[in-house]
């Protein structure tokens, strides 16, 4: 008996230090972010400034949010929509929902001259799949808006839909402003659509619960944050630190 209890003694300080060590593992490791295609740009330019590192998954926001609901792992959620993010907190799978930025959708053109008759005219257009992406969706709005019937060609998200545009597979994209600023597209290129001819693109975050809840809301809470917000609004979106019309 003498003997066993000495060896449990010594075990059980092993045990201590390796779930310390896998604890320390753990919150070493980078976040697991699932990203709205749109974003790519602007999280890859704010995340190195954050105290805690994070990874990303790009993808359509509802693609996304299949995936989550699938039970591949994340430690937050940044859609491009509000609608996904509150679902999932509706069913109890994440919390905190929060604004992070607002979409502002543009029209990149090979050639011509960008706007409501460019696109009236017989052109191939590609935007991302209105059904699971909201720049997609915000894209039929403004086609309808504005009686306008070119070719569609539908892209998985607008990183897609860019390609096709760059790739001459399409005549033009839908695609977000950020985009076009972070591949410098000269501004004869594209035209800003006007924000009446479609619904706001409130893009939402959510942080997921699980192990890693609380570093996942100091990531956001980061991202919300002055300067992060500021940096966003440089790379092509409205931000909460803007006065809105």
């Amino acid at each position: 008996m003498g003997r066993r209890q000495g060896r449990m003694r010594r075990v059980l300080p092993v045990l201590a230090v390796i779930g310390a060590l896998s604890s320390a593992s753990a919150a070493a490791d980078p976040l697991r972010v699932a990203v709205a295609a749109n974003f790519q740009a602007a999280f890859d330019a704010v995340r190195g400034d954050f105290a805690i590192r994070a990874e990303a998954t790009y993808g359509s926001s509802g693609l996304l949010y299949a995936q989550i609901v699938q039970g591949r792992p994340f430690d937050l959620f940044l859609s491009a929509d509000a609608e996904r993010p509150r679902q999932l907190v509706a069913e109890g799978r994440a919390a905190n929902p929060a604004v992070y930025a607002r979409g502002i959708l543009v029209l990149l053109v090979n050639d011509g001259e960008p706007g409501p008759d460019w696109l009236r005219a017989d052109r191939r257009i590609a935007l991302a799949n209105p059904a699971t992406a909201p720049y997609g969706r915000a894209a039929v709005e403004v086609l309808d808006a504005l009686n306008a019937q070119p070719q569609r060609i539908r892209a998985l998200n607008v990183a897609q839909a860019f390609h096709f545009a760059a790739s001459g597979a399409a005549d033009g994209a839908f695609v977000a402003l950020a985009q076009v600023r972070a591949k410098a597209v000269a501004a004869g290129r594209y035209w800003t659509v006007p924000a009446h001819l479609h619904a706001p693109i409130e893009q939402v975050g959510v942080v997921m619960r699980g192990a890693r809840q609380v570093q996942s809301q100091a990531w956001l809470d980061e991202l919300l944050g002055g300067a992060a917000q500021r940096r966003i609004g440089g790379i092509g979106y409205r931000t909460g630190l803007e006065v809105q019309d």
